[in-house]
């Protein structure tokens, strides 16, 4: 029997990332909520990549219209069947009779919401609001509403969690919330005792949020209500949630998990742009965050078992990923600039003077170089202040800041090492020791399976560094790239100072990120598992495993969700299995097509 305890033995905690959205070009998983937004939905869903498996290995579409000047409507993009990663969500969207594929959350609301509605014009379109009918975004609402709700239970799953030594789980959310609650999206007037249905006005009033930065873009709301009842169950078992504001307006990155995906990312261009260089226009980044932080707080007094509940909050997931590799070539139609512009050079410079003020002193410390990464630096150290005027710090909650080295182009940092000590030399000027020791935790996301020297395949070179079954190269690459958790601590404390608080929020027991490749025997991953957790606990860089079910993941399951994997390795007795298949829905004779009973 494998030991459950490893979670104890080989890692002080092992947490999870028990969100719903896509990692790159991989389905994952989740809670009913995260981000309302495509995050909490890709975990539901399946994509059929080119060679017919599930689980997206493409992730994106050519986009030559995206770098214009103001709104694009969905419309004018290039968005190609072939190209969408998500193909169902369960239980009302099964397949293409149900709904279209999706790429994002905000593509999920369109689509779902055009489909019914060509349902509905298609049955006369007679009905719909007060007499009889949601319309095409109600329905919209209800088919993501009733995933959320079918999804996770929470009472049993956070109870197992606990069982099996789970102290933490990170949940990624959006920047859409609704103090509505989607299941009186149909009610019954007291007056007349009729069921009345929500019109799509008061719908994308109610239950969803326009992007400021596209025109008749909605993201679906999470309904605090559902979010709050959540960490209420985490702290009633002992668990402790990271709240991870894992999507804002416009997208902070390129791709599925953007939530805006294919849409081109302007939460820099059209948000920060403007609101930091100029003035121009509020503010709307920063200003989400600090409400978020007040709703926090709020909750010390309004729901005290909720705000128990809450270990700690992320104020971006992953910023400005991909900023820095794309130069204008295919499939990403953009460069460093359009994506993520520059300061101002009298801005950039004043910065620059801030974050390396004193280090002549110090030729040992590295400085943080210019360039186009500076404007994210600047947005978190912002946040960082944010976390620190409020009263979350005193009342023991956590700031886990998480960066990504792909920010950086080649010039700025020329490799992996150098890229982790500009993000430690940023670090060491944007808190302080005893910030470091107590609430702020620095977070770099890891996964092998994207490592070129540190994949594996099941046939072995070139496309992994060792064959699964190879036990002795196995062995010799896990025992290079395990250090992985040592040399990230070494890096952080060659510009700061020993004991800082470290993490790892993402990463998984995959040996390559394309499932035909991967290795799916137990005993490998066992291997992938145990030593990442056994190396990290030596390092003291905490651990999150993306994810923590994916029932609708096919073969990425093994590999990807923790709930599967425990029931692999004999920890669990059930399997992380589908309670349906997408693509295979046959509508029975008289099934209303909406998935309504």
């Amino acid at each position: 029997m494998y030991d459950p305890q490893i979670f104890e033995r080989g890692q002080t905690h092992l947490v999870i990332n028990q969100n719903i959205a896509y990692r790159r070009v991989l389905v994952i998983q989740g809670t009913p909520f995260n981000r309302p937004t495509m995050s909490a939905y890709q975990s539901i869903s399946v994509a059929k990549n080119d060679d017919d498996t599930e689980g997206p290995d493409n992730w994106g579409v050519e986009n030559a219209n995206a770098n214009g000047d103001g709104a694009i409507p969905p419309s004018s993009l290039l968005r190609p069947d072939d190209s969408k990663a998500a193909s169902c969500l369960p239980p009302l969207h099964l397949d293409a009779s149900t709904g279209p594929r999706w790429n994002s959350e905000t593509d999920l609301l369109a689509g779902l919401a055009e489909h019914y509605e060509g349902e509905i014009e298609a049955n006369g379109g007679g009905g719909v609001g007060g007499g009889g009918s949601l319309g095409g975004w109600g329905k919209a609402i209800r088919a993501i509403h009733a995933f959320r709700m079918s999804y996770y239970d929470m009472d049993d799953e956070l109870r197992t969690m606990s069982k099996i030594g789970i102290k933490y789980v990170r949940v990624p959310v959006s920047w859409c919330w609704t103090e509505y609650d989607p299941t009186w999206l149909i009610y019954t007037n007291d007056a007349t005792g009729e069921l009345t249905y929500t019109t799509d006005d008061d719908v994308k009033e109610k239950f969803a949020c326009e992007d400021p930065f596209y025109d008749g873009v909605y993201w679906p709301a999470i309904p605090r209500g559902l979010f709050t009842r959540f960490l209420r169950a985490c702290a009633k078992y002992g668990i402790g949630a990271t709240i991870d504001l894992h999507t804002y307006p416009g997208g902070t990155s390129i791709g599925t998990f953007s939530g805006v995906w294919p849409l081109y990312s302007r939460f820099w261009t059209h948000g920060d742009v403007p609101a930091t260089d100029d003035g121009s226009m509020p503010d709307v980044g920063r200003t989400l965050l600090k409400d978020f932080i007040a709703w926090m707080e709020s909750l010390e007094t309004s729901d005290p078992m909720a705000f128990k509940g809450i270990r700690a909050l992320s104020p971006m997931n992953e910023p400005a990923h991909l900023a820095g590799l794309y130069d204008g070539a295919k499939p990403i139609l953009t460069n460093k600039k359009t994506f993520l512009p520059p300061l101002p050079p009298d801005m950039a410079s004043g910065y620059l003077s801030e974050l390396n003020d004193g280090l002549d002193t110090h030729r040992n410390l590295t400085r943080v170089p210019d360039g186009n990464h500076l404007r994210v630096m600047m947005w978190l150290r912002d946040a960082i202040d944010a976390f620190r005027q409020s009263s979350l710090p005193r009342l023991g909650k956590e700031l886990h800041v998480n960066v990504h080295e792909s920010l950086f182009d080649s010039d700025a940092a020329p490799n992996y090492y150098a890229q982790m000590q500009v993000f430690g030399a940023w670090w060491r000027a944007s808190t302080t020791p005893l910030e470091r020791s107590k609430w702020a935790v620095l977070d770099m996301h890891h996964y092998h399976a994207w490592g070129g020297e540190c994949r594996g395949s099941v046939e072995g070179p070139p496309t992994g560094e060792y064959a699964c079954s190879d036990d002795e190269a196995k062995a010799r690459v896990f025992k290079k790239c395990a250090d992985w958790p040592f040399a990230f601590r070494g890096a952080m404390e060659s510009e700061c100072e020993k004991g800082m608080r470290l993490a790892s929020a993402e990463f998984s027991a995959a040996t390559h990120h394309s499932v035909r490749h991967a290795c799916n025997d137990v005993s490998t991953l066992r291997l992938m598992l145990e030593t990442q957790v056994n190396m990290s606990k030596a390092a003291d860089v905490e651990l999150f495993f993306w994810s923590y079910k994916m029932p609708y993941g096919g073969a990425f399951r093994n590999a990807w969700s923790l709930k599967h994997l425990m029931y692999l390795l004999g920890v669990l007795p059930r399997p992380d299995e589908e309670l349906f298949h997408c693509g295979d829905h046959i509508p029975p004779a008289g099934e209303p097509k909406d998935g309504s009973i």
